[in-house]
């Protein structure tokens, strides 16, 4: 059941991470690395769903074994690269990072605890009792002059109802995030991360209800190329304004925000 959660858990992680590709929620430059969590979540979901189904069929448990080692390590060391960079950097939400250690830390557990209760010897017994009651159709043995029980038949279906659907899925997921994150025009000259198109957007008009003269000079500036206006323009705003979002995101030149950060991301004009 724990593989079957952790399966769960894993595909609703591809999901979610297609979902924000679909609307253009992963900058172009991590379109790699969502990739590779697609693939790798996808593989093992598979191998935990292949692992279970082989386990309650009694056919074995060396799949859920070694899918259970291959999580653990990943999920420890996603956890101890988290906690090292929590430790030595300067974090940007406190809060947020300890919710992060600890879900990765709960996560760690699942296939830790799944791992002890696999491997414990009433498993072992059960797994060879149901491999010796599991015979195919009677053969004839030569040497002993009659019929005996068969091999136990392999059956592929079941694999092949499990990691179908999985793959078709890695699929799917790798192909949205191809076409969504091409879309994107990465702005990336001074190794910042941010992206976007790069051209400004046009500030609030006089027949706009969200226009405020009060601040429509430094946004036309800032429209016009002016980086340390679009900076002014974040400074001066009230929080939540559109004209500090306009600001924020220098004009609409990029698709996250800087806070207050154009000039030295995009230099002083543009």
């Amino acid at each position: 059941m724990l593989a079957f959660v952790e399966a769960g858990l894993l595909l609703l992680l591809v999901l979610m991470v297609t979902i924000a590709s679909v609307a253009d929620d992963v900058p172009g430059d991590d379109v790699g690395i969502a990739v590779l969590v697609t693939l790798a979540a996808c593989s093992l979901a598979g191998l935990d769903l292949l692992g279970g189904i082989s386990l309650l069929r009694g056919t074995g448990r060396t799949v859920l074994v070694v899918t259970s080692c291959v999580e653990a390590g990943l999920l420890g060391l996603l956890f101890l690269v988290a906690l090292v960079d929590v430790s030595t950097g300067v974090p940007v939400d406190p809060g947020g990072d300890a919710v992060g250690l600890v879900v990765v830390l709960l996560l760690l557990t699942v296939p830790v605890v799944r791992l002890v209760l696999v491997l414990q010897p009433a498993v072992a017994a059960w797994v060879a009792g149901r491999q010796r009651a599991r015979t195919g159709p009677p053969v004839w043995a030569p040497h002993l002059g009659q019929w005996v029980a068969g091999p136990p038949p392999t059956s592929t279906a079941a694999a092949v109802a499990t990691l179908v659907p999985v793959g078709v899925l890695a699929v799917v997921a790798t192909v949205a995030l191809a076409v969504g994150g091409s879309s994107t025009v990465v702005v990336d000259d001074f190794g910042t991360g941010h992206t976007g198109s790069g051209v400004p957007s046009d500030p609030p008009s006089p027949a706009d209800a969200d226009f405020d003269v009060r601040f429509d000079g430094d946004a036309r500036d800032c429209h016009d190329g002016d980086m340390s206006a679009c900076d002014d323009l974040y400074a001066e705003t009230p929080v939540g304004d559109p004209y500090e979002e306009y600001g924020s995101t220098c004009g609409g030149r990029l698709d996250d925000e800087t806070d207050g950060d154009c000039v030295r991301i995009l230099g002083p004009t543009d």
